[in-house]
């Protein structure tokens, strides 16, 4: 800025009259010239002018002087120093995102906030650098912070810092690059090999440049690791190296040895004593801290290096690999298993190690298929001589949920398993085995399976014994659940939580326990708060689907219960499809688009579902899991006029299933053999059935399957005789009994039922009817509008005409002041939480007050 041009600024802010408010940047590259009219509008700012002045303090001629010199300026004009701190992780995540176009992931972004120290221009600089690179597009992944390099403009200007102090005094400055953490003064030097006093001096001439800063007490460093990463780029290889070796060598004298760092300067300086140890131990650290990213990016680099001997990797992929693949998310571990197992250049120990874990995984939560059945398939026949591994890979087989894999499979391998188990002394591979066995026996009503379970542990039991014996706990519990014996899963889910409460199992396991429970609370009409701990659940596990399936299965059935139908749908959706689920969670899914398609009349899609439900369980033949779907299954075929394809499900039913039967399992059948009574019009025969159906299922307990029942025999009662007075009085306990469980739908269903078989009393004439109050007809149709029912779908729940549910809904929401269902579907979760019903006055949107 010429002398003539800075003076007319100046005299603009002098002579402004009014609030002003005028702004210079970068003052630390401000010529004298340029300072000192700075310094004189200081000193003569008009009343209601504000300066702001910005600079890089570590790039001031003077340290701490903002204009090279005191600032001498009146009384009447305040002085505020505002210093901006960096980015924290979460705003360098959302400016990833926003630079990116894509959400990072939450580690990446944390690593990239520690690389860039958080300081905002070099993490747009570095992403800009990264955007365009060679790199695919896609989410920042750890994997890309890990080849991050300094932006050009950084790396200049540390370069130049560091050239800007005496050639004597820089090895401490490139110790502080290579060593890339915060360090002690004594660490420093003792990298750099500089004598102690030469040390110091050097120290604070790096100091006084800002080549590195102060972090802490007695700690020093590059506050922007890519800077570091600048200076050590520009090293020769051999002092580079030999810098790495002094560091790894410092590092662990430290009490609280950092080894990931550790690790790192050994494979940087060729050095491969203690080198696997070191590795060992980065891996248990990265994994304690909860960084299994990190600790599979390290495992990968190291078992891809020649430079260690077959033997160190070899010990390294058999210690640490099943361990990070447990920890890290399911696509993650099996990217890493495949990666290792398929990798030409790996030794051949490596690889099979690799190709075997990955057959453990598949037999843990993750999207299932035949694919990967017959892959499992492939790494049995290639392990004929390790009995072990057969032995945790056959009983992984085993296990029933399965989809697309029958009953007969899964006995054959099981056979397996026990021969395997039988000759060998591991008692880890032996309690891995029990654990898996467990659910099919236990489906299959073995009645051993229990007296095994309650069996005391061996005194000597390993940890690893005791993880395996919590899974087989929630196994029993998992079958019992799914067999209707509620009691025994209750018991086992309690013993697998203590146990695991002990023996810290696990996250999964953790989730196991969790995902029973929420089914059980389902089944048994808990219902109270249990939408939200669905939802919980279901976001702590978003990133593996198998784990949510459960969570969504309930939410959607919830969701029907309650009359939110495109809700319930949303929910399945995010289930996927049947024939990846679990066998018997998939009956669930199908009983739910089942009941669906039934409300809306459309019959041909209830067939469908039912028709492809029961080519799963066909395929499966485990036809106690049949007890789900099978009511509803039958009367879509009913309800359709395929009475012979409803017989012949429910032959099949009653044949498949080997005696003695679960009471959910005798339920189920008397309501088929119910159903089936009303379609040859023995409506009699049929109320009897559906009331023996309704106490078989009060006994299990499923009391929501219970009021069903009840109606059914009430309904086929009163198309016998209408006036039957108790089978009027059992609708309308019923519809008390589903609005109480939570069933809002099914009570106004029920109720809509009633209504036209009792009569009220009129009103006394001349009162005036419900003015701004809802009618307790409005009120039920206001509820079912707000829940995403469609008017058509409103008047075939009420037995009322789409006309006659235009009105109430248009009369809801005027008196409701609402101009949108969107808001009804507010007023309607809010009516839910009230205590108040039909006939209270109508409340509004709230609105600030």
């Amino acid at each position: 800025m010429d002398d003539g041009v800075r003076a007319r600024w100046v005299r603009s802010v002098t002579d402004a009259r009014g609030p002003t408010l005028a702004v210079v940047e970068d003052v630390h590259a401000a010529d004298p010239a340029t300072m000192a009219a700075l310094r004189r509008l200081v000193r003569d700012l008009p009343i209601g002018a504000v300066l702001v002045m910005t600079c890089r303090p570590d790039e001031l001629p003077v340290p701490g002087g903002l204009l090279g010199e005191p600032l001498d300026c009146p009384s009447r004009v305040l002085l505020a120093r505002c210093r901006v701190g960096p980015l924290d992780k979460e705003a360098t995540g959302r400016l990833a995102d926003d630079l990116l176009g894509l959400p990072c992931e939450q580690e990446a972004a944390d690593r990239l906030c520690e690389l860039t120290g958080g300081i905002a221009q070099v993490v747009v600089e570095t992403l800009v650098q990264l955007a365009s690179s060679t790199r695919q597009s896609g989410p920042l992944t750890v994997e890309d912070t890990a080849r991050l390099g300094p932006p050009v403009r950084l790396a200049e200007a540390t370069l130049s810092r560091t050239q800007a102090v005496a050639a004597e005094h820089r090895p401490l400055i490139r110790a502080a690059a290579v060593l890339a953490e915060p360090a002690s003064e004594a660490e420093l030097v003792a990298v750099s090999g500089l004598e102690p006093a030469t040390g110091r001096a050097a120290l604070l001439a790096a100091l006084s440049v800002s080549a590195i800063d102060e972090q802490g007490p007695d700690r020093y460093g590059f506050g922007i690791p890519l800077a570091a990463h600048a200076v050590a780029a520009a090293l020769p290889g051999p002092l580079r190296r030999d810098l790495h070796a002094r560091a790894a060598h410092v590092l662990r004298q430290r009490q609280d040895t950092p080894w990931p760092s550790v690790a790192a300067h050994l494979r940087a300086a060729g050095r491969q004593r203690g080198r696997c140890r070191a590795v060992e131990r980065a891996l248990t650290a990265h994994l304690r801290d909860g960084r299994p990213k990190e600790a599979a990016l390290l495992l990968g680099q190291t078992l891809a290096d020649n430079a260690m001997t077959p033997a160190d990797r070899s010990r390294l992929a058999v210690g640490q690999l099943r361990h990070i693949a447990a920890a890290l998310p399911p696509d993650a571990a099996r990217t890493l298993l495949d990666t290792l197992a398929d990798a030409k250049t790996l030794p051949p120990q490596i690889r099979g190690h690799a190709s075997v874990l990955r057959g453990l995984f598949l037999c843990t939560p993750a999207p299932l298929d035949r694919d990967d059945w017959l892959r499992l398939e492939q790494i049995v026949h290639s392990l004929p001589g390790d009995t072990e591994l057969v032995a945790r890979v056959t009983s992984g087989m085993s296990m029933p949920h399965w989809p697309g894999i029958s009953l007969t499979e899964h006995r054959h391998w099981l056979e397996q398993a026990d021969a395997a188990a039988a000759v060998t002394s591991d008692p880890v591979t032996r309690a891995a085995v029990a654990a898996n066995r467990v659910s099919l026996l236990l489906t299959l009503q073995d009645a051993a399976v229990r007296r095994t379970l309650d069996a005391a542990p061996p005194e000597d039991e390993l940890p690893e014994q005791a993880r395996h014996r919590v899974r087989g706990l929630c196994n029993a519990a998992d079958a019992s659940v799914w067999l209707g014996r509620y009691d025994d899963a209750r018991d086992l889910l309690d013993s697998a939580q203590a146990l695991a409460d002990r023996r810290q199992a696990g996250h999964l396991t953790g989730h196991t326990i969790r995902s029973s429970t929420l089914l059980l609370r389902w089944f048994t009409g808990d219902w109270a708060g249990l939408a939200a701990l669905a939802e919980h659940l279901a976001a702590e596990s978003a990133d593996v689907p198998l784990l949510c399936d459960e969570a969504y299965a309930v939410l959607a059935s919830l969701a029907l219960a309650r009359g939110a139908w495109p809700e319930a749908e949303q929910w399945l959706d995010r289930c996927g499809g049947a024939g990846r689920q679990l066998v018997p969670l998939s009956m669930v899914t199908s009983t739910v688009r089942i009941r669906l398609a039934l409300a809306r009349e459309d019959h041909v899609a209830a067939c469908a579902e039912a028709a492809a439900a029961w080519s799963r369980l066909r395929g499966k033949a485990i036809w106690a899991w049949a007890a789900e779907v099978a009511p509803w299954a039958v009367t879509a075929a009913v309800r359709a006029g395929r009475v012979s394809v409803a017989q012949q499900m429910a032959t099949e039913f009653t044949v498949g299933v080997t005696p003695p039967h679960s009471s959910l399992v005798a339920a189920a059948q008397r309501w088929c053999r119910a159903a089936l009574a009303e379609a040859r019009d023995d409506l009699v025969g049929a109320a009897d059935d559906y009331r023996a159906c309704a106490d078989l299922y009060a006994a299990v307990p499923r009391p929501y399957s219970a009021i069903l029942a009840t109606e059914a025999a009430a309904a086929c009662a009163l198309a016998v005789d209408v006036s039957d007075r108790a089978a009027i009085q059992q609708l309308t306990d019923s519809a008390g009994h589903l609005a109480g469980l939570g069933a809002a739908w099914d009570a106004s269903r029920v109720r809509a039922r009633v209504r036209p078989l009792v009569t009220v009393p009129s009103a006394r004439p001349g009162r005036p009817a419900y003015r701004d109050c809802l009618s307790p007809r409005e009120h039920e149709v206001a509820h079912l509008a707000g829940q995403g029912l469609t008017n058509r779908e409103i008047a075939s729940t009420l037995h009322l005409s789409p006309r006659t549910v235009e009105h109430h809904v248009a009369n809801a929401m005027r008196k409701l002041s609402v101009s949108s269902r969107r808001q009804l579907h507010s007023w309607a979760g809010l009516s839910e939480a009230s205590s108040g019903g039909p006939g209270r006055r109508a409340a509004g949107p709230a609105t600030p007050s």
